[in-house]
């Protein structure tokens, strides 16, 4: 008997092959527990270093480029493992390549332009209004 995604795509399909050059079926990727809570717990311990090195002042760059450094690699864990990235196709992982380096672009402009009217903006005296 012909599992219910086998009829679905045939019917998507008009009846024709659906073209796929191999016949195995994608199983689910099981990961096991002890990876999932390993994963959770260097999510947890990395939220925790991100507020720990708010109490830092490093500067007003470098405090955005740490934390949005932590950011990337919280990312990376959950894409990866939760979105199951590493045991996928290398296509999907260079898709995401591709997204992420784009990504990092926009954010390295945006701190180049924070950069620049940032100074400005904390010499600025703040008078009450009355």
């Amino acid at each position: 008997m012909r599992s219910t995604p086998s009829i679905y795509r045939e019917q998507i399909a008009g009846g024709h092959k659906t073209g796929h050059l191999h016949h195995e079926e994608h199983g689910p990727h099981v990961v096991p527990p002890l990876v999932l809570l390993t994963v959770f717990a260097v999510l947890m311990l990395l939220t925790i270093l991100t507020v720990a090195v708010t109490q830092i002042d490093f500067g007003y760059q470098a405090n955005l480029i740490v934390a949005l450094a932590i950011a990337v690699v919280k990312a990376f864990l959950v894409i990866a493992y939760f979105m199951h990235l590493r045991y996928d196709s290398i296509f999907y992982t260079a898709i995401v390549g591709i997204c992420i380096v784009f990504i990092g672009v926009f954010i390295i402009t945006t701190c180049l332009d924070s950069g620049t009217y940032a100074p400005l903006l904390q010499k600025t005296p703040v008078t009450p209004a009355s």
